[in-house]
């Protein structure tokens, strides 16, 4: 998709979904379809590990489920479809985030600081 396309599908979204099974690359990377779902200001439901629930209980942007369990997604998605105001500002809190804080700014700063230790050695 492009990028106008994309937009205009998360324009239309009312959920973000990140329902990855529980394999061990995934349980310690961050999922890029995460950020964007908080950039577009979409709550998300994402799997409930270790990392994930770091950034998406302390932001407030969503709700964690396991992912090997379909009625705990249906159940979030429900909630969420019942709870507009309540899904509305956890997409906001998520946007927010993605503006203060996970950018490439503010990470630009540390990559440079690791190439610095890096080069030192």
């Amino acid at each position: 998709m492009s990028r106008g396309e994309l937009k205009a599908l998360f324009a239309e979204a009312r959920i973000g979904l990140v329902p990855i099974h529980p394999r061990l690359s995934y349980l310690s990377s961050y999922p890029v379809k995460l950020f964007e779902y908080m950039a577009a200001g979409i709550p998300v439901i994402a799997s409930d590990f270790r990392l994930w629930r770091e950034i998406i209980e302390e932001v407030g942007c969503g709700l964690l489920v396991d992912p090997m369990d379909p009625h705990a997604i249906a159940d979030a998605m429900e909630w969420l479809l019942e709870h507009p105001q309540e899904a509305e500002a956890m997409g906001e809190r998520g946007r927010q985030a993605v503006r203060s804080r996970f950018n490439w700014m503010s990470e630009a700063g540390k990559l440079r600081d690791i190439y610095e230790v890096l080069l030192a050695k």
